[in-house]
């Protein structure tokens, strides 16, 4: 029980390291698609810290993750949006969160028991663990001559996926577990939080990467040059 709470602790806390990195390097971090991680990390810490800090009722609960949930997705999709080429990848993203948007506030209207939001939760992280796999196949294909590791979207996309792959089966399994349940399986979302935050955090003390030019075949036209006729 400890440790779980260290954890809890941890987590929370480590809701701080990326805003301030961003605040500290924020010459590095001027670009407008920064800005989105940064909100996403301000508005994080925010509902973690009210949620830990005041006894809230069920009901307000339940509307202070249920709108988490949707300003999460809205800045994760927007910011792997952002970053995308191909026009095809983004109408998947357009389309897919039409879809999500009408069911999470279907689900917010419908309610009676005011539960956690597990199966919106659970959308959002299917969705957008498909656009992060979107993104790095997209990188695979990339011709440019670049190491993808150095650049700051690497590191943020990376979080996302981690994060969310380890909590899609808490959010899953707490459908089905009572609440003395979830909590015994919560430290989960502890760690992949502290994760994920440590990791935007690297991406904000990045300095700015610069990709390289393709290189394109007639660029060394006489490397090759026969000797002889």
């Amino acid at each position: 029980m400890l440790i779980k709470s260290l954890l809890t602790s941890l987590s929370l806390l480590s809701g701080l390291l990326p805003i301030i990195f961003f605040l500290v390097f924020r010459n590095r971090n001027k670009e407008g698609r920064l800005w989105v991680i940064f909100a996403y990390a301000f508005t994080s810490f925010i509902t973690d810290f009210v949620n830990h800090s005041f006894a809230l009722p069920r009901q307000a609960i339940f509307y202070l993750f249920s709108f988490f949930t949707i300003i999460e997705y809205s800045l994760f999709a927007f910011f792997l949006y952002l970053n995308l080429k191909s026009k095809n990848l983004k109408r998947g993203i357009v389309a897919g969160s039409a879809l999500f948007f009408g069911f999470a506030l279907y689900n917010i209207i419908d309610t009676v028991n005011y539960n956690f939001d597990a199966l919106p939760a659970s959308v959002e992280c299917i969705l957008v663990i498909i656009f992060c796999v979107s993104f790095f196949y997209e990188q695979i294909n990339n011709t440019e001559v670049s190491f993808v590791y150095a650049s700051k979207k690497f590191w943020i996309i990376v979080a996302i996926l981690i994060y969310l792959s380890a909590t899609l089966f808490l959010f899953i399994s707490s459908m089905y577990l009572t609440l003395e349940e979830r909590r015994e399986y919560w430290f989960i979302n502890s760690i992949s939080n502290f994760l994920k935050n440590v990791l935007l955090s690297i991406a904000f003390m990045l300095p700015n990467h610069k990709t390289t030019s393709p290189i394109k075949k007639d660029s060394f036209p006489h490397a090759y040059v026969r000797p002889y006729n």
